[in-house]
């Protein structure tokens, strides 16, 4: 079995510093192309690296972002469906599911709880 934590530094970096996961249009593929691996071989480091997919990593990145977004008094001006596109997600429907199946709540009841 190959260690495939050497990819986790590059993959971090893409994805969190670079903020990629904020772009509703950089997909599995795209990543896979800057590390110089095939989509097949980035899934099974996805896997082995962080014990989920491309999808779920991306969701994840994404729920936290909004969030922190959404107790930031300085956004309290920004809807939901603002919060929504800064985070990434292509509609409100795709943001409203994940972010109840991640905390148990909508964004607008985590918006209004202190």
């Amino acid at each position: 079995m190959e260690n495939w934590d050497c990819y986790k530094e590059s993959i971090d970096h893409i994805l969190i510093k670079e903020k990629r996961y904020r772009d509703p249009n950089f997909s599995a593929q795209r990543l896979a192309e800057m590390l110089g691996v095939s989509a097949f071989k980035l899934s099974r480091i996805l896997k082995a690296v962080y014990g989920l997919s491309y999808a779920e990593i991306v969701h994840t990145y994404r729920i936290q972002d909004a969030q922190h977004h959404l107790k930031d008094r300085r956004l309290a001006p920004y809807s939901i469906n603002d919060i929504c596109a800064m985070v990434g997600f292509k509609n409100r429907q795709s943001f409203f599911d994940a972010f109840k199946k991640a905390t148990g709540t909508t964004p607008d009841r985590y918006r209004n709880t202190p």
